[in-house]
């Protein structure tokens, strides 16, 4: 920490945060020892100079090829278009070219989950507070079997000093995506964690995930809440480490949509996963909570919107898992169109699977697939309890999320089943698009008030 005080404070920078970062540290009887990176057999890795100090070199081009730099929102898509008579022949792409940086090393050593493994300044990051500064980073984690893995994203580091006891760390999950590895986040310049700068010029360390698998070999085991949890949290890790001692090992967690899943399962495996980090809160912002939702009830001869969002979990679990055939819930078409779930992103994807009637994409015996019933259940969070306090969003008027599903979530498993301490927070005509934006003010001032050590609101009471 002493290190990057130093270069700091000779910019001339004052600290400007004023709270108190609550932190494990402050006791030596409950302090846990950092994960720093121990193999010395690990590429040699320097200490970032935080943008004080330009690289040498040009800025690196970065594939742009999505459909908006926006916050990543899953949003259905209107039937507008008439009833196709005949299903669509999906667009065939070329596999795109692997970034270099996203290969982790072969063998891959032993090393702690959060161990950096490279990192590397985003020279064309945009929106971001004067002297703040941009990292993408490879880092360990462990896939579901337990298996060491390499997982890319993006840490971005305050601009000002660090205050007593280091940054603290908001750990981001995103929303969906897609499979396909050029849809990592952290392949684009503009990052769409929301309240970056907020968080930045608050001197929180914001630390942000692609996902096992998105932008890395392997498939994306999306909505599989176990790997995107220990993804959640080993960013969180790889952040600490990163800057070497100048962060807090005090977290939240904060994600929406399939993110809002993500960060549910981060905070309730985070003690037994991730000991030695001090999560202080969760936020949830409309979380999936029951995948078999975005199948219809009934699949008839119209397209449904949603039916993508289930294709694309049910592709990941079969190849995750192992355990579940394609053809025990796709028609011999849907599986026809699978290559594209790893060649294109969410966006390009749905514009297909609008069209289809969702009795041409799922068998009528889907449900019947007892590994399928265990995957679903399996991904449905709040089954344990967590630790932390969780704040929980939920738009009225959301139509991919129903505000009835989010609410029985939290009526019935996290207040009734697990006890947890829950501050839940439904924002009238808000729908899946804009529900973060209309909570921003309530999401800042509770995470102030978590990091600040004060006790959580319970509207389980």
């Amino acid at each position: 920490m002493a290190l990057v005080t130093l270069i700091l404070m000779s910019a001339g920078i004052a600290t400007a945060t004023s709270w108190v970062i609550l932190s494990k540290r402050a006791s030596a009887t409950e302090s846990s020892p950092p994960t720093q990176p121990t193999s010395s057999t690990l590429p040699a890795f320097q200490l970032p100079n935080f943008g004080l100090v330009p690289p040498a070199g040009p800025a690196k081009a970065r594939p742009d090829d999505r459909q908006s730099a926006t916050p990543s929102v899953i949003t259905p898509i209107s039937h507008s278009a008439p009833i196709p008579t005949s299903v669509p022949t999906p667009p065939t792409t070329e596999p795109p070219v692997v970034d270099p940086f996203y290969q982790a090393p072969d063998p891959l050593v032993a090393a702690p989950p959060g161990t950096v493994i490279r990192a590397e300044r985003i020279t064309d990051a945009v929106g971001l507070p004067p002297l703040a500064v941009a990292y993408r980073i490879l880092y360990y984690s462990e896939s579901i079997t337990g298996a060491e893995i390499a997982v890319s994203g993006t840490v971005v580091i305050p601009g000002q000093p660090s205050p007593p006891g280091g940054y603290p760390i908001v750990t981001w999950a995103h929303a969906t995506d897609g499979l396909a590895d050029q849809c990592a986040p952290s392949e684009l310049p503009t990052t769409s964690v929301p309240y970056l700068v907020q968080f930045l010029d608050e001197g929180m360390i914001v630390a942000a995930t692609d996902y096992e698998g998105l932008g890395t070999a392997g498939i994306d085991p999306y909505l599989v809440g176990k790997s995107e949890g220990q993804a959640v949290l080993d960013a969180a890790r790889a952040a600490r480490n990163l800057v070497d001692g100048a962060a807090s090992d005090s977290v939240i967690i904060f994600g929406f949509s399939q993110g809002g899943q993500a960060a549910l399962f981060a905070g309730q495996m985070s003690r037994s996963y991730a000991p030695d980090l001090f999560v202080v809160g969760v936020v949830a912002a409309a979380p999936v909570s029951d995948v078999g939702e975005f199948v219809p009830a009934a699949p008839g001869s119209r397209p449904d919107s949603l039916s993508i969002y289930a294709v694309l979990a049910f592709y990941a679990w079969s190849l995750t898992y192992g355990d579940l055939p394609l053809s025990t819930v796709f028609t011999p078409w849907a599986i026809s169109t699978t290559p594209a779930l790893t060649q294109e992103c969410s966006g390009q994807l749905a514009a297909t699977y609008t069209q289809v009637p969702a009795d041409q994409v799922f068998v009528s015996s889907w449900k019947d697939s007892p590994a399928l019933q265990a995957h679903l259940i399996q991904n449905e969070p709040g089954m344990a309890p967590s630790p932390a306090p969780v704040l929980m969003l939920q738009g009225t008027d959301d139509t991919l999320i129903p505000y009835a599903t989010t609410t029985a979530l939290v009526n019935q498993r996290l207040c009734r089943t697990q006890h947890d301490t829950v501050d839940y927070e439904s924002f009238q005509g808000a729908n899946h698009g804009t529900v973060v934006e209309v909570a921003q003010s309530d999401v800042l001032q509770w995470i102030a008030a978590r990091f600040a050590g004060q006790p959580a609101p319970d509207t389980c009471r």
